[in-house]
């Protein structure tokens, strides 16, 4: 799904004043307990992009109530962000009602198929072939990342690949629609954002 901006204007201007940027403000809500947000909030920590401010929340339930959670969260702060995104995996979830509920709630979607542990392999290498589950992923990572641990993500592991990452993913996304076929992942779409001051 394409993200939803509440403007188009990326600049300010008055008569006689300074050109300023303004902050594109991103609200993420991630399903996963750690992973996912630590990965993001490692990566917001090591670009700071002046350009871009974001906030990463989790909400370990269901991909429903990710979307839900999202979506409450940015109706009750529409002037505090820009975005709203949920980012979570298929996993063994139907995820076609919270597929249509982010539709109608103006919540953007980074699904992972079938895991987010996909986007970190993708700063490795080029995947296609079907992975059945998070140990399959696991064990491809592994081959590139001994020491492998989602408990423990060091980001220093990935900032070679991220931007690799983002054209692997965006090529194997696109013209795809949500969750995408498997493996898949539009964690990127967020990404891409958060590394790119233009």
């Amino acid at each position: 799904m394409a993200s939803k901006f509440r403007s188009t204007k990326t600049t300010r201007r008055r008569a006689g004043a300074a050109h300023r940027e303004i902050k594109k403000r991103l609200l993420v809500v991630c399903g996963g307990a750690r992973t996912e947000k630590d990965y993001l909030e490692a990566l917001k920590d090591h670009y700071r992009v002046s350009t871009v401010t974001v906030k990463v929340r989790t909400e370990t339930r269901s991909p429903l109530h990710v979307v839900n959670t999202a979506a409450d969260l940015f109706a009750d702060a529409k002037d505090d962000f820009d975005e709203c995104w949920a980012v979570f995996d298929v996993d063994d979830f139907d995820v076609a009602e919270s597929i249509r509920v982010a539709r109608r709630r103006d919540v953007s979607l980074a699904i992972s198929n079938p895991c987010f542990e996909y986007w970190l392999l993708l700063h490795f290498c080029k995947h296609v072939g079907h992975l059945a589950e998070y140990k399959a992923v696991r064990d491809k990572i592994k081959a590139h990342l001994p020491n492998y641990d989602k408990a423990g993500i060091r980001i220093g592991d990935y900032l070679g690949g991220v931007n690799d990452a983002v054209d692997r993913a965006r090529k194997r996304d696109e013209n795809q629609t949500p969750p995408g076929i498997n493996p898949n992942t539009a964690v990127w779409k967020i990404v891409k954002q958060m590394i790119s001051s233009s």
